[in-house]
């Protein structure tokens, strides 16, 4: 199958923009926007997927992917705590949307606006009413850093570019940045992008435009710089030597999977928030968090403890570029020889063997 070279580059700035996110400080464009493209192009791929068979021969690999990304997402959510792993979000979603794969456009297209529209409501609840919730995975899935309604957005709306837009490259970057524009535009004059859940009333929680707030102007923001990105993409592709100079980039986003497990694998390493068996983070870590915070190594975050100061180590910008430079190396030599990434090669021959095909070989 011919890739799309347009698709290979967005995801490579969304990988790209997330080892940013993980490793430096925060910054305007690599707080929320880059995992939400990576949802969005997912979604593109769940359409790409759908479309190559009939509808019933593509819900069972599906479903294969879905789960085996929920798992590896847990996996990497046990091993660490310093990197809220988007695996997880990105493969409940795609097991919630498997039902609505032979909808009608104009069915899906008011789902969609459903999930913008009426899902930030459900977060405004629960953050001005207090609402307790029994399982607290199930909670941090509605409500954590990838809030689930939101993420079920994003991944639809890549579900639907891939039917009706991906042709129309100049529309996706119009419409994204008009949605983008008008939406962020309002955040600055009515100030509703601060602090996730910082006091605002039910109607500012609603319409809250903090990143990972799962707010209605959040939701719109993102979703339209995504849009806006994939556009500009595929537009730089339809020129040859654009897709010539942009090799390594597109042979990392061909694997994005591969390059963003080992990323946080890596840098949980290097920032020492690897969980260890007696319960203790990694020495690295341990010498610059204050013992009092040491009884929070089994957690995500101290309740005290300011991402902040968790990321105040002398790993930025070195290790980020350090990262860069050795994915895009290995991912060119690798993309030389095979036509997928270890773990997409994996990924492909589970998928194949649980939907009773003949999985292909790694070259």
């Amino acid at each position: 199958m011919t890739r799309i070279h347009g698709l290979d580059l967005a995801r490579a700035l969304a990988i790209i923009g997330m080892m940013a996110a993980h490793i430096g400080p925060e910054r305007f464009l690599t707080d929320g926007y880059p995992s939400v493209l990576f949802a969005v192009l997912a979604g593109v791929s769940m359409g790409l997927i759908a479309s190559r068979s009939p509808l019933l021969d593509a819900r069972l690999p599906l479903l294969t992917r879905a789960v085996l990304l929920i798992g590896l997402g847990v996996l990497l959510d046990a091993l660490q705590f310093g990197i809220a792993v988007v695996l997880i979000a990105i493969g409940v979603s795609y097991l919630l949307l498997l039902p609505l794969l032979g909808w009608s456009t104009r069915r899906l297209l008011l789902v969609l606006a459903g999930l913008v529209v009426l899902g930030p409501l459900l977060g405004a609840a629960q953050h001005t009413l207090y609402i307790a919730w029994g399982s607290e995975f199930f909670s941090d899935l509605l409500f954590g850093p990838y809030p689930l309604t939101a993420w079920l957005a994003y991944t639809l709306l890549g579900f639907l570019l891939h039917r009706l837009a991906l042709h129309r490259e100049l529309w996706l970057l119009v419409g994204g940045v008009v949605v983008f524009v008008l939406a962020q535009g309002i955040i600055e004059v009515s100030g509703f992008r601060v602090g996730a859940h910082d006091g605002l009333n039910f109607l500012g929680e609603w319409l809250q435009g903090a990143p990972h707030s799962g707010g209605l102007l959040d939701v719109l923001t993102s979703a339209g710089l995504a849009t806006a990105v994939i556009g500009v993409c595929l537009l730089a592709c339809r020129v040859g030597a654009i897709v010539w100079a942009t090799y390594p980039l597109r042979s990392l986003g061909a694997m994005s999977l591969t390059v963003y497990v080992t990323h946080v694998l890596i840098t949980s390493v290097a920032n020492g928030t690897v969980v260890s068996f007696d319960g203790l983070s990694g020495e690295v870590y341990s010498d610059y968090v204050p013992e009092e915070y040491s009884e929070y190594a089994w957690s995500k975050y101290p309740p005290e403890l300011d991402k902040g100061d968790i990321y105040d180590l002398p790993l930025w910008p070195e290790l980020f570029l350090w990262q860069l430079l050795g994915f895009l190396v290995f991912a060119s030599l690798w993309r030389w020889r095979f036509r997928r990434g270890p773990a997409e090669w994996a990924m492909h021959r589970a998928v194949g063997s649980t939907a009773g095909g003949q999985p292909e070989k790694l070259t």
